[in-house]
């Protein structure tokens, strides 16, 4: 499971769904969608530390560094390990607000070509997103 901290920054609710903005320890924001809003869910305050959580399954990586895709939270990052399984494959990623790891196909890790010290771009649907005080 990928753990990244930060801080609230902004909550936009309706009826019971909240779309909940979180600043990173490098200053970038990741956008979350819970089925809470500040009504029932005491954490859901402004200026709160919050642990935001996925699974490496979630974590999308592209080569293209600035792709035109409806996938708000990005982040830079750099390969710094892989290790290839016969079904799956695991890609640990150091970024500015850590290590982050992602788990794909290795039929698919074969055919992106990736390689370690390669820059990519991290993506990770805000509805994949756990948060965790």
């Amino acid at each position: 499971m990928n753990n990244l901290s930060g801080k609230i920054k902004n909550i936009k609710n309706s009826e019971y769904i909240s779309e909940v903005s979180i600043e990173l320890e490098n200053n970038s924001i990741f956008n979350v969608f819970l089925v809470e809003t500040p009504q029932t869910a005491s954490y859901l305050n402004l200026g709160q530390k919050i642990n935001l959580l996925f699974k490496e399954t979630e974590v999308i990586i592209s080569k293209n560094l600035m792709p035109e895709i409806s996938v708000q939270n990005q982040l830079k990052a750099e390969i710094i390990k892989i290790k290839s399984g016969k079904i799956l494959s695991k890609i640990v990623l150091k970024s500015a607000v850590g290590k982050i790891k992602s788990l794909l196909s290795s039929t698919l890790l074969q055919q992106m070509n990736f390689a370690e010290s390669q820059e990519v771009l991290i993506l990770v649907k805000a509805n994949e997103i756990m948060l965790s005080e």
